[in-house]
């Protein structure tokens, strides 16, 4: 009888701990930057690329947050189009390390912040909406221009670090909070949006152009 106890001791023990490995999920400190690269790229590979796939190949790039830390990456296809990817903390056996902006490609459209202004457009599926405090860009036909390339890639950012400054809005726009897709020049970012320098401190309250990403907690947005 005792003998039964002890093996059902052990056993409650082993499962126990199990347990708490899967409660405590696996941590993204256990990769290196370059880790998490290859990872992105695998999965990405993997979802995206195919036989009858409109992409013929992808690369994945590190985007740092204010603090320079490694929390997001950008997913460029070929020949055109991108995602972009957080990077949890925690990635456990129900929920992926990597959450997708989109399921499929994006568009954006370059706007500033301008108080008072009320645009009315139509976006790339065709429906159309309405926004307060934001100028959007036009071509020389009056026309509102929409990128289908990543902020990073429109304006020709190869070899400088990439960055996503969260911010919280002052002027009313399409949110209360967002990030800034930037680059640094000297003490200031150059912000992709609109491609003005601003001067940025963490955790500050600002009325920057922010870019229109969200990051979905979703199993359909995992990869």
């Amino acid at each position: 009888m005792r003998k039964i106890t002890r093996v059902c001791v052990c056993l409650v023990s082993v499962l126990l701990l199990m347990a708490a490995g899967l409660c405590s999920g696996c941590s993204s400190d256990m990769y290196s930057e370059e880790q998490h690269i290859q990872r992105i790229k695998e999965r990405a590979e993997k979802r995206f690329l195919g036989e009858e796939s409109e992409y013929t190949g992808l690369e994945v790039y590190p985007i740092y947050n204010e603090y320079d830390t490694l929390k997001y990456a950008l997913i460029e296809f070929e020949p055109q189009g991108f995602v972009y990817v957080y990077i949890s903390e925690k990635e456990y056996p129900w929920s992926s390390m990597y959450s997708l902006s989109d399921t499929e490609s994006e568009s954006w459209i370059p706007y500033r912040v301008k108080e008072g202004a009320q645009e009315e457009i139509v976006n790339v599926d065709g429906k159309l909406f309405g926004s307060t405090n934001c100028e959007y860009f036009r071509d020389e036909n009056g026309q509102v221009i929409i990128y289908n390339e990543s902020h990073f890639k429109v304006a020709g950012i190869k070899d400088e670090r990439r960055y996503f400054l969260s911010t919280e809005c002052a002027v009313q726009i399409n949110r209360k909070r967002g990030l800034i897709p930037a680059v640094k020049r000297g003490e200031q970012y150059l912000d992709l949006v609109d491609g003005a320098m601003i001067d940025y401190t963490p955790g500050m309250e600002s009325a920057y152009a922010i870019a229109d990403i969200a990051f979905i907690n979703n199993a359909g947005f995992d990869l």
